[in-house]
């Protein structure tokens, strides 16, 4: 009785360790880009500058006004979805590396070094 209740409480544990290590740490992980991503969105304005590509420049309605609103909305698109990339990137590489420890951690116990 006693080593099925310790058998059972063992495996739990071993279950929400395993479900506490990675999935909230996918959680944790996620949301911190997500909100980094958030907070360039506001300085960046990606979806601004993706509604308003082929209006002019500070609305110069000639030729110049309308190439260099393109250049220059083009260019902080491109910025900014590289720096979207870049931050997922990091993340994700974040999250390889948390979820590496415990096996790692095996991987010396086993191996004896």
């Amino acid at each position: 009785m006693v080593f099925a209740y310790l058998g059972k409480n063992l495996a739990l544990t071993v279950f929400l360790f395993f479900k506490h290590w990675y999935v909230d740490g996918f959680n944790v992980t996620y949301g911190k880009a997500l909100g980094i991503i958030r907070g360039l969105e506001k300085n960046l304005a990606i979806k601004i500058n993706l509604r308003f590509l082929f209006r002019p420049l500070y609305q110069e309605y000639n030729i110049y006004g309308y190439v260099m609103g393109f250049l220059f909305r083009s260019l902080r698109i491109i910025t900014g979805l590289f720096g979207y990339l870049m931050i997922m990137v990091a993340a994700i590489g974040i999250y390889i590396i948390w979820a590496a420890i415990p096996l790692f951690i095996v991987y010396k116990i086993v191996s004896g070094k």
